[in-house]
């Protein structure tokens, strides 16, 4: 099942004391930013505070090598960004054990894994990018971070989801999606509501292996984020400075053209992820310039083929996502928090928008990229 988000305040506090805070924990205020893991902002008696998370079981079977990643990522990157970076990456806290994560079992139930970082303060989020000058430094930051892990040592990353972007993958999903919906009155219902939905994204299934035939050839794997929303960058309060890119579940092999298509479909429109209003869901030129520009120049490393894959990937992640969407409205919503009835069919109306919209602009996009300073 997914997080729940109604863990006992007292229960928190307690899972809070088994890491090395140094002080009595008195209070956890919980985020409900984030569609995945169940997250807490732990005050101390000394007035230090941390980020406290419960990593989604159902989301990630293998907590074990999603934590093996994060070890080896925040390590990493406080060996090459120095002293006096500290609000510039995570730094995870050991658990009293000397382990970097603590485990909480009950009866006739996985084991729930838990971690926490130190917080980085006067930091803010954000849900969309609001100016160009804010995707510019998204995506600079983003394209930073994928160039800080080129030289990761060996061995590569584990791959916490496997298949993660196979959007061949993600279309078989959704056909056992369609089929296990046929078995119950409620998920007749589900499929009711999507059938415009459903027949949109099998009209662009063509699209869905652009990205696995290229990887076949020319396009080298990276150390990638994989979950590039400007919502996983903290800003500084005073100065707008994007400081520090964070959810790192996901950060493992994939390719640059992944993290750039996660960008665009995430934040070169002006529109909610979950609006109704699905006109708002086009691509913005200032936008996507923005972005273009910032990732580029923050990733240094990209092969003149990989460059020209970035609007492919623009393309692919946001059919990936629209089907992502769809899939877990048929099943049931389990996978993606959602605090309303119709919220990931709705997720997945934006997508497919937006998707018309970059299709559009296909030829423009490529000249904007094709043009962009590196």
């Amino acid at each position: 099942m997914k997080a729940t988000g109604q863990e006992h305040p007292e229960a928190v506090l307690g899972i809070a004391g088994r890491f090395r805070i140094g002080g009595r924990a008195i209070a956890a205020v919980e985020l409900r930013a984030g569609h995945i893991n169940d997250s807490y902002v732990v005050s101390t008696e000394a007035g230090s505070r941390f980020l406290l998370q419960r990593i989604n079981g159902y989301v990630f079977p293998s907590p074990a090598r999603v934590m093996a990643n994060i070890v080896r990522i925040t390590r990493h990157l406080k060996r090459k960004l120095g002293p006096g970076s500290a609000r510039n990456r995570l730094t995870l806290v050991s658990a009293v054990d000397g382990e970097m994560w603590t485990e909480t079992a009950e009866e006739k139930r996985a084991a729930d894994w838990w971690r926490m970082y130190e917080l980085i303060e006067d930091t803010t989020t954000e849900l969309r990018a609001s100016t160009p000058e804010q995707a510019f430094l998204a995506a600079q930051a983003f394209g930073r971070f994928e160039t800080q892990l080129v030289d990761l040592p060996p061995p590569p990353l584990y791959e916490t989801i496997p298949g993660f972007h196979d959007t061949l993958s993600r279309f078989e999903a959704l056909d056992r999606a369609l089929a296990s919906a046929s078995d119950s009155v409620a998920g007749n219902d589900r499929r009711r509501q999507a059938v415009a939905e459903i027949r949109s994204v099998a009209g662009h299934r063509d699209l869905a292996a652009r990205l696995g035939a290229a990887a076949a050839h020319d396009l080298p794997r990276r150390t990638v984020h994989n979950d590039c929303k400007i919502s996983n960058i903290l800003f500084d309060r005073t100065t707008g400075e994007a400081l520090c890119v964070v959810d790192l579940d996901t950060t493992m092999p994939g390719l640059a053209a992944h993290d750039f298509g996660d960008m665009v479909r995430s934040m070169s429109h002006r529109a909610d992820e979950d609006t109704r209003e699905t006109s708002r869901a086009r691509v913005d030129p200032e936008l996507f310039t923005a972005l273009a520009q910032g990732y580029l120049d923050g990733a240094g490393f990209l092969t003149a083929t990989e460059r020209r894959s970035l609007v492919d990937g623009a393309l692919v992640l946001t059919l990936e996502q629209a089907v992502r969407f769809l899939t877990d409205h048929l099943d049931g919503n389990v996978y993606f928090r959602v605090e309303r009835p119709g919220q990931n069919l709705d997720r997945c109306r934006v997508q497919l928008a937006l998707l018309e919209s970059l299709l559009a602009r296909d030829a423009d996009l490529r000249r904007v990229v094709g043009g962009a300073t590196a």
